[in-house]
């Protein structure tokens, strides 16, 4: 989704979980190139802090320059318009910029599952080839365009599908003793059916069989700004012994 003047490339891409209690928020956008000047990284993370402010309305309390992986960032406590707690964090991952936010809509104090929610992250940084393609694709984007896919947790995946299947343990493996988790990603349409699968990880025996059970899931449309997109699923199924 590419929202106003929410980063300095064109193109924000942004992932939405909510709960009546929390509103979970990951984005990240990429930058053209890459800093190594702790002035201009402070500047970037500054400003994209700025530009959330701006966005949400929001009204700063507490800040403090954090790490994560050796990359630097942000860890920011504020408070909504409307006195809602805010909690925000901001990394620099090479050319990638992450955004990684929790409003807490019943006003409740911060709880071990929202620092689970920060802690759990671990970015993967760019490839160089994705770093080759990052001005490619910035540039090729129109400023009026919607982004055509989000990426979206495996617990939202899960409790979002309509329809699920669960793989047949293949004989061979099973008399093998094989066992294990294959990780699937999966790419739906608009229309909530998958159009693409991959296997990410796994052992080897067990990766068909979770294939053909990722391409019979299906979900609901997806939409951003009322309308419908393309989106990456990521999908793990267990392969048990008994």
């Amino acid at each position: 989704m590419k929202i106003g003047q929410d980063s300095p490339s064109s193109v924000t891409y942004i992932t939405d979980l909510q709960t009546p209690a929390v509103a979970y928020t990951l984005s990240y956008f990429d930058i053209l190139e890459p800093l190594t000047e702790s002035e201009k990284i402070d500047q970037l993370l500054d400003e994209t802090r700025d530009r959330i402010i701006k966005i949400h309305w929001l009204k700063p309390q507490d800040e403090t320059k954090i790490t994560l992986m050796e990359f630097p960032g942000r860890s920011t406590k504020m408070k909504t318009y409307n006195g809602k707690p805010f909690l925000f964090r901001i990394y620099l991952v090479k050319q990638r910029v992450y955004y990684l936010s929790v409003t807490l809509l019943l006003n409740q104090e911060e709880s071990s599952e929202v620092e689970g929610f920060f802690e759990s992250f671990k970015p993967t940084p760019l490839t160089d080839e994705e770093i080759k393609n990052v001005a490619s694709f910035s540039h090729a984007e129109d400023n009026n365009a919607l982004v055509h896919k989000i990426m979206v947790s495996e617990n939202f995946a899960n409790s979002s599908a309509i329809r699920k299947a669960q793989p047949l343990y293949p004989a061979e493996a099973k008399a093998a003793g094989i066992s294990g988790i294959v990780k699937v990603r999966v790419l739906v349409s608009e229309d909530g059916d998958v159009i693409g699968a991959e296997v990410v990880e796994g052992p080897e025996q067990l990766q068909d069989a979770a294939l053909q059970a990722a391409k019979q899931w299906r979900w609901k449309p997806t939409l951003l700004n009322d309308y419908p997109v393309n989106v990456d699923y990521a999908l793990s199924f267990k392969f048990r012994l008994e």
